[in-house]
């Protein structure tokens, strides 16, 4: 299982560093393209779960505008940036893309003779557009903060991912390593997701606080958001266990919804379980860390 992770992992994680660390237009280029391909994917994963439990929702309709999502918040206002101009605000492109969901969700349940079924599938659609486009749009929205070559914007998509992903190893290897002792070791939550433990939570705790705070004291310029520093070494503590906290909430919530839907993984990528499995942990982390990005920069 570990080899196999590795195997997929790396090419992936070297695909994506790519897209932050490339200079200038082809970075963000190459970011723009992998936004509606992990969210088209993870919103298939979606509704193959929901589908799993009775109440599949419209996979045209949804793959289309989780599609389009992410690219209409994050990517289309910063487009003049590249003119030298003032960016868009985002909300106007936000609110028409939910509204343009939402009129053509209710066509769909217009033309259907099933009033009941097709509005219960017009909620799962709406409930995997909010679970996971409107939460993880907010990672486009902070790679583009600075405009469409800054470099503070991916820092910050770099740390915000970096911590909560390393959280998930140092809690996967911990895990497994306490596990083999004798009486094993404490779950957390035996009922939902029997493999994480106490012991795996501390790991990852430990892992994540030490790589914020190693990213903030070796690059103490990169966090930087209209001149202000918005990651000092106490606030990057503060994130290192924020992003542990959340990260697991979201992990759990995600291992909630496969056990209802009798599901081990939510796609099929090898040794990674599938997309919504790797963004799991950061749907809950994103929104926080933004918010508090928008905040500290002002």
């Amino acid at each position: 299982m570990f080899k196999a992770r590795l195997l997929v992992g790396l090419p992936l994680a070297a695909v994506f560093l790519a897209s932050l660390f490339w200079p200038g237009w082809p970075g963000a280029v190459l970011f723009a393209l992998l936004l509606p391909i992990f969210s088209v994917v993870a919103g298939y994963e979606y509704l193959k779960l929901a589908d799993g439990l009775g109440a599949g929702g419209f996979p045209r309709l949804t793959m289309t505008f989780a599609g389009l999502f992410p690219l209409a918040v994050g990517v289309l206002p910063v487009v003049p940036t590249v003119w030298g101009l003032p960016p868009w605000p985002v909300e106007p492109f936000e609110a028409g893309t939910l509204t343009a969901f939402m009129v053509l969700g209710f066509r769909e349940v217009f033309r259907r003779e099933d009033r009941r079924g097709a509005m219960l599938r017009l909620l799962v659609s709406l409930a995997g557009l909010v679970y996971i486009c409107w939460t993880l749009g907010f990672i486009p929205r902070l790679y583009f903060m600075n405009g469409w070559d800054g470099a503070g914007g991916r820092w910050l998509v770099f740390f915000l991912i970096l911590v909560t992903k390393i959280g998930d190893v140092g809690a996967y290897a911990a895990g497994m390593l306490t596990s083999r002792l004798p009486g094993g070791n404490h779950k957390m939550a035996p009922l939902i997701s029997p493999k994480k433990s106490w012991e795996g939570f501390c790991g990852g705790l430990v892992l994540s606080i030490a790589a914020a705070l190693a990213l903030v004291l070796f690059f103490p310029d990169r966090f930087v958001v209209n001149g202000v520093a918005v990651l000092t070494p106490v606030i990057a503590v503060f994130w290192g266990f924020f992003c542990t906290v959340l990260g697991f909430w979201g992990d759990v919530a995600e291992s909630a919804l496969k056990r209802a839907a009798n599901a081990k993984n939510s796609g099929i990528v090898p040794g990674l379980g599938g997309v919504l499995d790797v963004l799991d942990s950061l749907i809950l982390v994103a929104p926080f860390f933004y918010a508090y990005v928008c905040l500290a920069g002002t």
